[in-house]
């Protein structure tokens, strides 16, 4: 075994589903499963069963990780459009990364698709840590002008259309402060993989064409997709396999597999083992001002291959859309501040 160090990475985008849904995941568990794949600081999304939209609310977020996370956990704050005045109270806490706005349908009940609502929460985030958005098709256009109004900085979250790599080609093109982000599973899936997955398949944004993922890759490769955010969103199974009749729920497990799948597209020829590098942790760290984790690396071996299994994850929900891929750089150790924690 040829064993390689890298930083402890970075994922900016997980659902750790505490509190109001711990029987899917808590911060124990979604710590764990983050260091099983290489992930010593995370960014957990505000659309829990009580949204995160109130200072109150953040800090009992904040409190329940400290007691039982395993690695670093940041948060985002949320908002439904009526929380503004709420803004000033957490923009300044240095646990709060970013400011998240759902655009379009998804799980939870922070939905804002009205103009007047959109803009008045633009207007109201006075602050350099980014917006980031779902903002699928022409949601996407909305958001982008009304970052540019006002001067703040967007992130966008999980692309997975062509149409939308090209919109933020262009906005950068212009010079506008965007990032954008792209999840595996857009990256390795179509929508093809919903007959045979069925719910296991579905998540939002949904699966695209061979066309969009052709896009999102080619977008990785000329710099128009800034990073790899896992979207991590665990759901029991029976909870996306549900009876006969039953919706599945939205969304998919994704700490523990990311990095392999990224070093699969190394592998693969598709990018670089400095990419791996500039897509979980250099960019996220600059988008996000990520702080320091002084001798914090993880151990891998970038060329062992390994097969996802069915079962025996760390995440509680103990599945993954992966198993039965190949993937490479499987991780050895994780030590985070001097001490191996992995």
């Amino acid at each position: 075994m040829s064993l390689i160090k890298l930083p402890g990475l970075i994922d900016v985008h997980v659902h750790l589903r505490e509190p109001g849904a711990t029987h899917k995941e808590d911060f124990y568990t979604g710590s764990r499963a983050a260091l099983a794949g290489g992930f010593t600081y995370i960014l957990d999304m505000p659309n829990n069963l009580i949204p995160t939209i109130t200072a109150e609310l953040l800090e009992e977020k904040i409190s329940l990780s400290k007691e039982k996370s395993v690695c670093d956990i940041g948060f985002h704050f949320g908002t439904n459009g009526e929380n503004t005045e709420e803004f000033e109270k957490v923009k300044n806490n240095p646990k709060v990364f970013g400011l998240k706005i759902y655009c379009n349908h998804t799980t939870g009940e922070m939905l804002i698709e009205n103009l007047e609502l959109l803009e008045k929460v633009f207007s109201a985030w006075d602050s350099p840590k980014p917006i980031l958005v779902h903002a699928e098709g022409e949601q996407l256009v909305t958001t982008l002008a009304l970052a540019l109004k006002y001067e703040r900085v967007l992130h966008v979250c999980h692309i997975s259309q062509k149409s939308e790599v090209e919109l933020i080609r262009k906005a950068k093109a212009s010079s506008q402060k965007v990032s954008a982000g792209v999840c595996p599973h857009h990256l390795y899936f179509t929508k093809d993989a919903v007959s045979k997955m069925k719910g296991y398949a579905m998540m939002k944004p949904p699966l695209g064409t061979q066309e969009d993922q052709d896009a999102l890759w080619a977008g990785l490769s000329d710099g128009t997709i800034d990073l790899i955010e896992s979207d991590h969103a665990p759901h029991v199974k029976l909870e996306k396999n549900p009876p006969a009749g039953g919706q599945p729920a939205f969304g998919v497990p994704g700490l523990e597999t990311t990095l392999g799948l990224m070093f699969k597209a190394v592998h693969d020829g598709r990018i670089s083992k400095e990419d791996v590098v500039r897509l979980l942790y250099t960019n996220p760290k600059k988008i996000f001002n990520i702080p320091d984790q002084p001798d914090t690396y993880i151990e891998l071996d970038p060329d062992l291959a390994y097969v996802v299994p069915q079962k025996g994850f760390e995440t509680k929900c103990d599945w993954s859309p992966f198993s039965g891929m190949t993937l490479y750089g499987k991780v050895q150790a994780v030590v985070l501040r001097g001490k191996k924690v992995l």
